[in-house]
């Protein structure tokens, strides 16, 4: 009984598909530690979207991450930030540019779209169009789990290794307490008068 339960453990894989387990600011919190000029809006299209299409958009933040340089496209990508490419969707070799989005929308969703096809082949969620231009290039279904994207996605062996290290660091990492205080200020009526009086004489004509 206690080898079932070790075989089974050893087996055991990573659904692309389900549901999400990182709320946004632990996902953003966990990027901007490495990198603070990374945007919450990129976190929060990696989570909405990957609700929509019932992706793990936890992982692939940190997939991402991997492609990226933890959003830096310092890495030696030809890949720009405003590209909005975040999976060097369309690079073939070192020095491609690949594909460029219009929006961090449309670049994340092309992304999970990537994903998708290759989890599963259900037609797109109800109102989605195609943003991805390499979806139709991909054999649907060939890999329901992060694992099997090892030699597939990218050729490196411990690809889907790394993206799940990553992730379980995000999961364990501190999320810090953002709240801003309003401090109120007490300012003398002759003070308070003289700054009004200034900003008024201000105004541009």
């Amino acid at each position: 009984m206690v080898f079932a339960v070790v075989a089974s453990c050893a087996t055991a894989r990573t659904p692309i598909r389900g549901k999400q387990k990182v709320e946004v600011e632990k996902m953003y919190q966990f990027v901007a530690s490495r990198n603070p000029e990374f945007q919450r809006e990129v976190a929060e299209a990696f989570y909405e979207i990957g609700e929509r299409y019932g992706i793990r958009g936890d992982i692939a933040l940190c997939q991402a991450i991997i492609e990226t340089g933890w959003f830096r496209f310092d890495n030696g990508t030809a890949v720009r930030p405003s590209d909005h490419n975040y999976c060097g969707l369309g690079v073939r070799r070192r020095g491609d540019r690949g594909c460029s989005f219009n929006s961090v929308e449309e670049g994340v969703t092309a992304m999970l779209q990537h994903l998708y096809a290759y989890a599963c082949d259900d037609p797109l969620p109800r109102g989605e169009r195609i943003l991805d231009p390499r979806f139709t290039f991909v054999r649907r279904g060939i890999s329901s789990t992060w694992e099997g994207l090892s030699g597939r996605w990218a050729m490196n062996s411990r690809y889907a290794d790394n993206i799940l290290n990553l992730y379980r660091s995000m999961e364990n990492h501190t999320v810090t307490d953002v709240t801003v205080r309003t401090i109120e200020v007490l300012i003398p009526d002759d003070l308070a008068a003289e700054s009004e009086e200034t900003a008024s004489n201000s105004i541009f004509e």
